[in-house]
């Protein structure tokens, strides 16, 4: 038997205990909410520049179809050569070489030089060559208006081009994930892609200033 004295002490340790226990539970419920909601101001607002998704018209024409995409965003629809066009004049042919019949000749792979060269001709920009970045320099690059054509692998001796125009970030429970959005002319990345996803593909790029 305890004695009603100790009794009285226990349940007053106790009370006062739990009224600790509830003030604390109370302080860090609130920390939390306020490290939440300065953790979502932190995540900067999505970007996503509206260049259209024009498919490519071969399997090896990616690099004709992205020179295209920034060429009729920046130009608009009525100023942006035939894809086949565009492929005859890299290759430094009459534009109908390649539009008539559909030259075999002319179903060939382009380099990220040709890319840049008819973004530069028939779109007005300069693009730079970049190396391969990381998720701030990326959002910084889009938010500034100026999209990115990357260079990524997708096979042991193959590469592909896609175009990247936009970003955002979700909350995840390994935390906050970047995302990439992207114009894929061969149609194989159709939803957003994680950054960390793709940047093990990342080669290069073209900035398009």
């Amino acid at each position: 038997m305890i004695p009603a004295k100790a009794q009285n002490e226990n349940y007053y340790l106790y009370s006062w205990s739990l009224i600790m226990f509830q003030c604390t539970r109370i302080i860090l419920s609130c920390i939390l909410l306020l490290s939440a909601g300065r953790a979502h101001a932190q995540v900067p607002p999505p970007v996503d520049i509206p260049i259209p998704n024009l498919m490519q018209e071969t399997q090896v024409w990616c690099w004709a179809a992205v020179a295209q995409q920034i060429i009729h965003f920046v130009r608009g629809p009525a100023q942006t050569p035939a894809r086949c066009a565009l492929v005859a004049m890299a290759n430094g042919a009459h534009p109908q070489f390649c539009c008539n019949q559909r030259n075999p000749a002319c179903v060939r792979t382009g380099s990220i030089q040709q890319i840049s060269a008819l973004i530069g001709q028939f779109g007005g920009r300069f693009a730079a060559y970049a190396p391969p970045a990381d998720p701030m320099t990326v959002y910084q690059t889009l938010a500034s208006g100026r999209a990115i054509i990357l260079h990524i692998r997708s096979g042991m001796s193959t590469s592909h081009v896609v175009v990247l125009r936009g970003m955002s970030f979700i909350f995840t429970p390994q935390g906050i994930q970047p995302v990439l959005h992207i114009n894929d002319p061969l149609a194989y990345y159709t939803q957003p892609v994680l950054f960390a996803q793709l940047a093990p593909l990342w080669i290069e790029a073209l900035v398009i200033n």
